[in-house]
Formats: structure tokens, sequence, C-alpha cells
């Protein structure tokens, strides 16, 4: 059984940005925006490091219109107060931190683009965590 503990933000790094955009977009229309999180994390000495990589497009019909690709890595000291395990974490609580910071990032990109701002929606972790742990469940049946 895991203890639980403490966790406080010690760096917070912008790891990959990339983005990429069609010269002519037609804004008035219906974009589609897919997004696509990837969480990884690893224990070093004490910290929790997770990386937090969104993959972002926005796609008229069938056309690509833009695509943003952004990673932030955040390390967090892991304190010995009693509140909530490392394996919850890194599900959810960490990547909920880095998450503004992705979203901001988008968004400022895309306007200094000539975009629109581009808004990510707010992300349930705990449920994004569930729906992953029961796809690959589903998937090794």
């Amino acid at each position: 059984m895991s203890e639980n503990k403490t966790y406080k933000l010690k760096s917070l790094s912008l790891i990959e940005s990339n983005f990429r955009r069609e010269a002519e977009i037609d804004f008035s229309a219906e974009i589609d925006n897919q997004v696509d999180i990837d969480i990884q994390h690893t224990l070093i000495s004490g910290d929790v490091i997770i990386s937090l990589k969104v993959d972002l497009i926005g796609k008229y019909k069938r056309k690509k219109l833009f695509r943003f690709t952004t990673n932030y890595l955040g390390v967090f000291e892991i304190g010995n107060e009693d509140i909530l395990p490392v394996e919850k974490f890194v599900e959810a609580n960490g990547p909920a931190i880095i998450y503004p910071f992705i979203r901001e990032h988008i968004a400022g990109t895309s306007l200094k683009a000539g975009m629109k701002a581009v808004l990510l929606p707010p992300v349930n972790f705990i449920k994004l965590s569930q729906d992953n742990k029961a796809k690959k469940a589903t998937m090794k049946n």
C-alpha cells in the first residue's frame, strides 16, 4: 500500500512547442478541434516528474487547418505529510496543475498567428484517467 503525500511544484518547463497553420483559414466555418492528451511520469529521488503533452488538430471537414503539439514538464517535490497517494497525484492532480499553462500557451500562440484564440476545453483528469484504464483493460481482453 502506498503512503499519502503532499506535493510542491518545484519547476515547470516548456519542453516542446510546435505550431503550423494553413495560410488561408475561414474562421467563420465550424472548426473541429481534436485534442489528444498524453501523460507520462517518473519518480526520481524524492521528486515526481510529470510530462503532459497535448496534440491539438483543428479541422474543417477533412482538411487540417492548424496543429499544435505542446509538452510541459512539471517537477514536484514529494513532502512527508499524508494527503494523497503518488498514483492519484500523477494521474489527475499533477496534470491538472500543468494543463492551464498549456491552455495559455496555445491561446497566446494562436493569437500571435493571426487566428482567433484557440481555447482548449477544461479537462476532468480523474475521468480521463478512469477512461484510459478502462480502455487498457478492454484492449487486454
